[in-house]
């Protein structure tokens, strides 16, 4: 099922906004003009996944080094801080976790989900 979740325009940047799409509760963000959408609820311990912070992928080449992919968002879980790749949809750091992820794209200026159609990436 097709869920207009609203224009484009209502998308703040690399900020989760909150739908509802069907019986679900579904945070999509826009970032860097790529949108993700996933259920508000953290594999762990059903936690409201999308009321954490999101950053970049924080990394580093050698010891003691760091820098920030900032085209792969990062979700942290504000109940544990579980860290999810969004462009994966998997834990950081076990991807036998996963979000479960909605197919989300942009037609005429509008944000669609294609809700029923999720699942863990692969």
């Amino acid at each position: 099922m097709t869920v207009d979740v609203g224009p484009v325009t209502d998308f703040e940047d690399r900020r989760f906004r909150i739908v509802k799409a069907g019986a679900h509760e579904v945070g999509v963000l826009r970032w860097s003009g790529r949108f993700f959408a996933v259920h508000n609820r953290c594999p762990h311990q059903k936690g409201p996944v999308c009321l954490g912070i999101v950053s970049g992928r924080l990394g580093g080449s050698v010891p003691g080094s760091m820098n920030v992919d900032e085209e792969t968002p990062v979700l942290s879980c504000p109940w544990h801080g579980w860290e999810f790749d969004l462009a994966q949809g998997r834990a950081v750091w076990d991807q036998n976790y996963a979000l479960k992820t909605v197919p989300v794209r942009v037609e005429d200026g509008r944000v669609l989900l294609e809700v029923g159609k999720g699942r863990p990436a692969d």
